[in-house]
């Protein structure tokens, strides 16, 4: 990386480390929260936005004036991101399984984003603590989707209670250390796989996530239309529950609590005591 890129990358992260402090949070499903920015927008675009989920473009009477309600409503929505990006959304749980001391290190320094180098730290700090023979930590190396483009560099959330997921949508987070780019390599391995569902606890971090790290083109913005629009009457069977992945480190400012298992809350939150086989 260049100095100025570092130099850049260093202001956006030193930027989005303040985030809390200078940004109201909102929750997605109470509207109570949302700061009044974002409902003074909702409210001046609430006529176009109510016309395209009861209607969408193709009720207009012609191709062009299909084009020019698209048009219109891009813009509208894309106004909506710049008011969204000022804040940050409250209560995203990130599912995983942490050693103490990982546990104890995101709760000082808070999330940063996964990548090899990371992935790499994090087992070799497991075989420095005698939790793996130096053999199966090669293996470990040797074998993971660390770099894989849909992995690396992001941070998944669910702006939800986890638990409506279900048991195999969540699950496998919190049965194998070391995040799905290791397990998804090693699970089914006989020597591997026990192995990683024996070391750390499985945890739900629970942070304040600023809306400008987050993925640009992930329907946030659709939700929190039709969230309001379903609060002034709206009828639909679209969903609302969103998840997305931060795109930028998140600083500890932002980390509420991490909720380990088995405390009575991380029960409550992923139904994890109705699972089968049951979680360890």
């Amino acid at each position: 990386m260049t100095g100025y890129a570092t130099a850049r990358h260093r202001c956006r992260t030193e930027t989005l480390a303040t985030w809390r402090y200078h940004a109201d949070t909102m929750r997605l499903n109470e509207e109570t929260t949302w700061p009044s920015d974002v409902l003074d927008y909702l409210e001046q675009h609430r006529n176009l936005f109510l016309a395209w989920e009861l209607k969408g473009a193709g009720a207009t009477s012609s191709p062009e004036a299909a084009r020019e309600a698209a048009r219109k409503y891009d813009t509208a929505v894309y106004g909506l991101r710049a008011v969204l990006s000022r804040h940050a959304l409250e209560g995203g749980y990130h599912c995983t399984r942490l050693t103490k001391s990982e546990i104890h290190h995101i709760m000082s320094n808070g999330l940063q984003l996964p990548n090899r180098a990371m992935l790499l730290a994090r087992i070799q700090a497991i075989q420095d603590a005698r939790l793996i023979e130096p053999y199966v930590a090669e293996r470990l190396r040797s074998r993971n989707q660390a770099d894989e483009p849909n992995r690396a560099g992001m941070i998944w959330f669910c702006f939800f209670p986890p638990h409506l997921a279900g048991q195999g949508g969540i699950e496998r987070f919190f049965r194998h250390w070391g995040g799905e780019a290791l397990y998804n390599s090693h699970e089914r391995d006989q020597l591997t796989g026990p192995i990683l569902s024996s070391i750390g606890t499985p945890c739900l971090i629970e942070a304040d996530v600023p809306i400008a790290s987050l993925e640009i083109h992930s329907f946030l913005d659709n939700h929190v239309i039709r969230q309001f629009l379903i609060n002034r009457g709206l009828e639909t069977s679209e969903s609302v529950d969103h998840e997305d992945r931060a795109k930028y480190p998140l600083p500890v400012s932002n980390i509420r609590r991490i909720i380990q298992f088995p405390e009575p809350e991380f029960v409550t939150l992923t139904d994890c005591d109705d699972w089968t086989p049951p979680l360890s």
